[in-house]
């Protein structure tokens, strides 16, 4: 159900001053990133409530949590079976997994290490626009962002999606619309945490009865690891069943998670396509 995947597009390539066929330009490095908070380390007095199978709809991520409290709260729902490597023709590639929660519920995970950037450069990236829509144009038709305010008047910004129609089966799904609200806290000098969840406010305008999802909470970790990034993310999603139908030989939740745990995994492979020919230009 490659609709879905557009979910869970959390953590996308960073592109260093290095210019090639296709390339799409960030955002300037003198424009800050819109911080919420800042801590100097991961909060270890505040507990992560764990996720519960049959209960994901009481379930949200708590703000300055490290990947490793994250695992943990999911851990009672996750098999440890669900864990798999992946390698797509694409060159998509990383550790996904994949948990139905009960219902219209379903976790979705993946794990992957971006080689020669700083996790800055992932976050700027990951806020242009037009890489959005380059990398995920099988799904996607178009992305915006846009610096607001949030509720106690912390930055944020709102990411407004319009994605493709997708096949289900004998029918499709029709173009569909949603945005969403990320709220990016900094840890420490290296390290970040990125929190996205339906935006409320925007959902009537933007969206109508056309949204793929009924309610998502999303988490994405990054930390610096040297010269590389390491990248955790995990969603917890409710499919709307209006839009994607859940029929007897067609679990959309399952599919949805098994999707969304892939979307990001070319991230790995673009920046070892970076590295490669930083070295080559060096070498001329």
């Amino acid at each position: 159900m490659p609709t879905i995947t557009s979910m869970f597009l959390i953590t996308l390539v960073a592109i260093q001053c290095l210019s090639f066929a296709g390339a799409v330009m960030l955002k300037a490095k003198n424009n800050e990133i819109a911080i919420a908070n800042h801590r100097h380390h991961f909060d270890k007095s505040v507990r992560q409530e764990a996720l519960e199978y049959a209960n994901a709809a009481k379930f949200r991520f708590r703000d300055f949590q490290s990947p490793s409290a994250i695992k943990n709260a999911l851990s009672s729902c996750r098999r440890d079976s669900s864990r798999k490597r992946f390698q797509g023709k694409d060159g998509r590639k990383g550790y996904i997994s994949s948990t139905k929660l009960g219902g219209d519920w379903v976790l979705a995970e993946s794990e992957q290490i971006a080689p020669d950037c700083t996790s800055e450069e992932v976050l700027r990236a990951y806020l242009t626009d037009k890489l959005q829509e380059k990398y995920n144009k099988k799904e996607v038709l178009e992305c915006k962002f846009r610096e607001r305010k949030g509720k106690l008047g912390e930055p944020c910004y709102e990411q407004d999606l319009v994605l493709k129609s997708q096949r289900v089966i004998t029918s499709h799904t029709g173009i569909m619309r949603y945005s969403q609200t990320l709220s990016i806290d900094k840890i420490g000098e290296n390290d970040y945490t990125v929190l996205i969840t339906l935006d409320p406010d925007q959902q009537s305008i933007a969206t109508s009865k056309k949204k793929p999802f009924e309610s998502l909470s999303v988490y994405v970790g990054l930390q610096q690891k040297g010269r590389d990034v390491k990248i955790y993310a995990a969603g917890v999603m409710e499919v709307n069943r209006k839009v994607v139908p859940n029929l007897l030989v067609f679990d959309a939740s399952g599919i949805a998670g098994g999707m969304s745990s892939k979307a990001t995994l070319w991230l790995a492979p673009y920046f070892n396509e970076r590295k490669e020919m930083a070295a080559r230009a060096l070498s001329l």
